[in-house]
């Protein structure tokens, strides 16, 4: 259903896609995986004719038709959801004629009313087959609330928005799925409502997650993009068996690369040795057979080193494997002590667009304590975040900081619209008193390498810029952390780097997320946030 031929891509100078080439059919799930930065979006981008390739096709299916869910809408926040998902509120008011001619044939007592509601009711009928089936149904297990089509995506939280994206791609009734990391933003029940209708999708999909799970559940193949190279691999099978059979080939690299090493050791022993003895042979004999012996010998000592030569320029040469140059190196900066009341609200009432999503809410967080605060998309978990940081304003309470707390945060969604023009290396330097070369080596543990700490904001990937916001955030020296959903956006190393400088991490940490492990390896206290209560659990 879908094939990309040598498909080929640059940004200036930077070769991103080298000659991609796949073939995914109906009732395949793909997954893509690749260190962020690498490429998928890009490729993503150029399958569903958002961005143009140098060279290349894509070639679909005949009567194929294409759905795209894209990672983020910081580019929407302005736009009305009518404007941004108009297949989902095309079909929604599809159901929604239709649910009102059912009710009236249902109250039609003449004939002519009964034929006239009849008519109404099959024409209503008619439009709602095109669009998705069961579309009010799957709202109401997605826990979406009433959302208008004039309201602003700016209005709506990650999570809903993701959801619309989703209900608004199956809206269309796809044969073809790009998804691109769908899961960002999901609460847990509507991450396993998305994993129950990729399973049942007859269509091809291509899956760009860093959700381990989600791709050993589903994928059929995994194309790996190098990068590197910008060259994909396709390998059968789903994420384990992609993880396993790297592990394997790079454990049979280094089998190799130590059988070369211990070959190449033995025949510069054994041509040490021809030439000591050779030469041995003809400084201790005058005779000129046993000299002439002696140059012989010297000879096969030549032969065997231009062998050796000819070894190591060969294509067949087997390199010594290295570490993957893509591993996040992240350390949190020392902090000073806070008091043992970091944080302390009272009293909160949280109100948006005349929505109440908190009441007489309170909290507090002390010096070192890691607390989690969990519930559905939209309950107002990140609404709470920005009042508890200073960017926010709560209808009625209060929010005291102590004199010795400093908060880092890091937002669901970096849009860094207003340093578009800006580079890492000087949004940085703008930070922080670092020269220039300590401000390129700290990015460069960023994995900010070579012109990467001079590319605009406005040209990175989400994950490269929630790897700035990261590099800002260690920078800051904060002793209080407040982060929302930190693993968004985050390759897999990168996840399991960030994890690793939080468990070193001395200061206080409130964090929202539905990443399970995460939650599990971090959280000492866990808020829910559910109905417009805040309460522990």
């Amino acid at each position: 259903m879908l094939k990309a031929s040598q498909i080929t891509k640059r940004y200036g100078d930077r070769l991103v896609l080298d000659g991609v080439s796949f073939v995914v059919n109906a009732g395949e799930c793909a997954g893509i995986v690749a260190p962020n930065g690498a490429g998928k979006t890009t490729l993503l981008d150029v399958l569903a004719g958002v961005t143009a390739s140098d060279a290349g096709a894509v070639l679909y299916g005949s009567g194929s038709r294409l759905a795209y869910v894209r990672q983020g809408f910081a580019h929407a926040t302005d736009r009305a959801v009518r404007d941004v998902f108009p297949a989902l509120l095309r079909a929604r008011s599809s159901e929604h004629t239709l649910a009102v001619a059912a009710e009236s044939l249902a109250a039609a007592s003449s004939p002519r009313e009964i034929e006239a509601a009849q008519a109404t009711y099959d024409e209503a009928l008619t439009a709602a087959s095109a669009g998705a089936p069961d579309l009010d149904a799957s709202w109401r297990e997605l826990g979406l609330r009433d959302i208008g089509p004039d309201e602003r995506m700016g209005a709506l939280s990650g999570g809903e928005q993701t959801k619309l994206a989703v209900l608004n791609a199956f809206a269309g009734e796809p044969t073809v799925l790009l998804l691109d990391e769908p899961t960002n933003n999901l609460d847990m029940a509507a991450a396993e409502w998305l994993g129950d209708r990729i399973a049942s999708f007859t269509g091809a999909i291509l899956l760009v997650s860093h959700d381990r799970a989600l791709l050993d559940e589903h994928a059929t193949s995994i194309i790996e993009i190098d990068a590197r190279t910008g060259r994909a691999e396709v390998f059968a099978g789903n994420y384990t068996d992609w993880a396993a059979e790297k592990l394997r080939r790079r454990e049979q690299q280094w089998a190799d690369y130590k059988r070369q090493v211990e070959r190449e050791r033995r025949v510069k022993q054994e041509i040490s040795d021809i030439k000591n003895t050779a030469s041995k042979r003809e400084h201790l004999s005058q005779n000129d057979f046993y000299r002439r012996k002696a140059k012989k010998v010297a000879r096969r000592a030549v032969v065997l080193g231009r062998r050796l030569t000819r070894d190591l320029a060969s294509e067949e040469r087997v390199d010594k494997p290295t570490a993957p140059s893509y591993r996040l190196r992240t350390e949190m900066a020392p902090t000073t002590r806070g008091g043992d009341r970091m944080l302390a609200a009272d009293g909160l009432k949280l109100r948006v667009e005349g929505r109440e999503l908190l009441s007489n809410a309170s909290l507090e967080i002390g010096w070192g304590e890691r607390v989690v605060i969990l519930g559905a998309n939209g309950s107002g978990k990140t609404t709470l975040l920005c009042v508890l940081v200073g960017e926010g304003v709560a209808s009625s309470g209060d929010v005291r900081l102590s004199p010795t707390t400093n908060v880092g945060y890091l937002p669901q969604e970096e849009s860094l619209d207003a340093a578009a023009g800006e580079t890492p290396l000087s949004l940085l330097r703008a930070a922080s008193p670092l020269s220039e070369t300590e401000a390129r080596r700290f990015l460069h543990r960023f994995l900010f390498e070579g012109d990467g700490a001079h590319t605009p904001v406005a040209s990175l990937s989400y994950g490269e810029r929630r790897r700035l916001s990261l590099a800002m955030l260690v920078l800051s020296g904060a002793n209080i952390l407040v982060l929302d959903e930190p693993t968004n956006h985050l390759d897999i190393p990168s996840r399991e780097a960030l994890e690793s400088a939080l468990e070193s991490y001395d200061g206080a940490m409130l964090a929202v997320t539905h990443d399970r492990y995460f939650i599990e390896r971090f959280a000492q206290r866990v808020l829910m946030l559910q109905d417009g209560r805040l309460r522990e659990v």
